[in-house]
């Protein structure tokens, strides 16, 4: 499937610890899914930063358990993305693969919208998702 804009889907992650590493306006996560590659000119430091709490401005499928408010630096937590209706914002494949200073490098990337954030920007509403890497992120068109 190759999705286009607007269409609704059904967007997983399974589940895996990640571990805590700042707290501020977002909880940054050691990222449990991907590896730092040395030999990318972009230089990643293995972690990802999740918006902290709901904010109109920003927004994330992913979910942590126990919840965001509740974490400390070094706190180990659970991260995934619960099966979540979306509507593609945009979709974009990378051949080659895309360079992000990652392994395995991601072969397409998902922008995604909720539907209760489709009167915002679409620019700022939702969230790039990258597939094809390690992230065992799902995908499923839905059905109308």
């Amino acid at each position: 499937m190759v999705p286009r804009i607007g269409d609704e889907v059904i967007v997983s992650c399974k589940s895996a610890v990640a571990r805590v590493a700042r707290v501020d306006r977002y909880i940054t996560l050691e990222w449990p899914w991907r590896a730092v590659d040395d030999s990318s000119n972009f230089r990643w430091n293995g972690q990802v930063a999740l918006p902290h709490a709901y904010s109109r401005e920003e927004w994330s499928p992913y979910r942590l358990e126990p919840s965001g408010s509740t974490l400390r630096i070094g706190d180990d937590c659970t991260v995934s993305i619960p099966p979540t209706r979306l509507y593609v914002g945009h979709y974009e494949e990378y051949r080659p693969p895309r360079k992000l200073g990652w392994a395995p490098e991601p072969t397409a990337g998902l922008y995604v919208v909720p539907p209760e954030r489709m009167d915002l920007d679409m620019e700022y509403a939702g969230y790039m998702l990258y597939l094809g890497g390690s992230d065992p992120i799902c995908v499923e068109p839905l059905n109308a």
